[in-house]
């Protein structure tokens, strides 16, 4: 009996769940530049899906992890540190909210702000958007419009609703509802944003309903849509927020945003996080919010946006550019996809998105308005050779 063939042995890293990747293999990076193994450089018009903030390699970054990490490189939470604390603080100051607990990432960040609002509520269901992004955790994945199916059934009574209908939402609501979490633009739909005034109407559904309002700012929040937290755009204060992303600058950290009811209801040992909250993340949130608040990033952010809103949205083939700041989705008359590699062969690194005829753009608000010219022309011959 012969022997049955071998099987080729899988690759010894699994990127992402076999996701599909650019055709390129970076190794090095600079401010708003990357260089793949070849020494050919990229304009990062994505910055590692909306992470990178403040670019690559940011001086005062380097030396603040360097500094903890010869201090004090790694502790749990059983003991307080004066960086966590220090981190915290100026997280709150920057935000507005109360009370931070530091997380690893952003899914796991809103697996905590989903468990708070049913313990405090004492009720069963979540409001959830249609084409919404939460995470791809079990819990977080309940609140996820996509990939739900391939791991059904999701953890947890989730209602969606669709993203912008108040009405629809207002429906939804009941004495049974713990709280609706939603982003305010939603980000991997393709910047997608809700008609104005919305999130402010949302916030005032909510409280009559009595359930809690939870924002996921993994993505739009600490500077990147322009401010803060770009719920502050309407003047909306959450009972949880939830941020990540760009909050380390490029370590992976989040955290939980709360108010003090918030946080009164939580209890030790309810959610824990080895990692979270250790020196070494806490010392990249501290000097993230720090060098955006000495540089101004978060303003240039927002200058940034309302440039590339201008030389990209008169382009032939760019129906709209959606969003704000340095996270924006430009909505083409075609296919997105090949838009994307054929930059990618002229130097710009760029996104997409949910939507199949979105291409987004996340670069560090460090990038010089030069490169804006650049992608503009870039995209502008793209377009018409297509």
């Amino acid at each position: 009996m012969s022997a049955a063939p071998a099987l080729p042995l899988p690759p010894p890293l699994l990127d992402n769940l076999g996701a599909a990747q650019l055709p390129v293999t970076l190794v090095e990076g600079s401010g708003a530049r990357v260089y793949d193994d070849t020494g050919r450089g990229y304009w990062d018009f994505y910055g590692g899906h909306a992470v990178t903030i403040l670019g690559q390699g940011h001086p005062r970054w380097i030396a603040a992890i360097a500094d903890q990490a010869a201090k004090l490189s790694f502790c749990t939470t059983m003991t307080p540190t004066p960086i966590r604390t220090k981190a915290a603080q100026s997280l709150c100051d920057f935000t507005g909210m109360d009370v931070a607990f530091f997380v690893n990432s952003g899914a796991e960040a809103n697996e905590a702000a989903l468990k708070l609002a049913r313990k405090l509520t004492g009720r069963p269901v979540i409001i959830a958007m249609e084409k919404g992004f939460h995470g791809r955790t079990m819990g977080a994945l309940g609140a996820t419009w996509k990939y739900r199916e391939q791991h059904a059934p999701a953890h947890g009574d989730v209602r969606f609703v669709p993203f912008g209908d108040l009405e629809a939402l207002q429906a939804a609501l009941g004495p049974d509802v713990a709280a609706v979490i939603t982003e305010p633009v939603q980000g991997i739909a393709g910047i997608v944003e809700a008609p104005p005034g919305y999130l402010a109407a949302v916030e005032s559904a909510v409280r009559t309903a009595g359930a809690m309002l939870i924002c996921d700012e993994v993505q739009s929040g600490i500077g990147r849509a322009g401010w803060p937290l770009l719920c502050m755009r309407e003047g909306v204060r959450p009972d949880i927020v939830t941020v990540g992303k760009g909050l380390g600058g490029g370590f992976p950290v989040a955290a939980t945003l709360m108010t003090e009811a918030v946080a009164a209801s939580a209890s030790p040992g309810e959610h824990g996080t080895t990692f979270g909250g250790a020196p070494l993340g806490c010392a990249a949130v501290e000097a993230t919010l720090r060098i955006l608040r000495d540089e101004n990033l978060v303003s240039r952010a927002g200058r940034l946006g309302s440039l590339l809103k201008i030389a990209l949205g008169g382009l032939d083939g760019v129906e709209v550019v959606r969003g704000s700041g340095v996270w924006l989705g430009l909505v083409l008359d075609r296919p997105a996809k090949p838009v994307q590699m054929a930059l990618l062969e002229r130097g710009f690194m760029v996104g997409t998105s949910g939507d199949p005829k979105v291409l987004r753009l996340c670069p560090p608000a460090v990038l010089p308005e030069s490169a804006v010219g650049a992608l503009s022309a870039a995209l502008g011959a793209v377009l018409e050779a297509e």
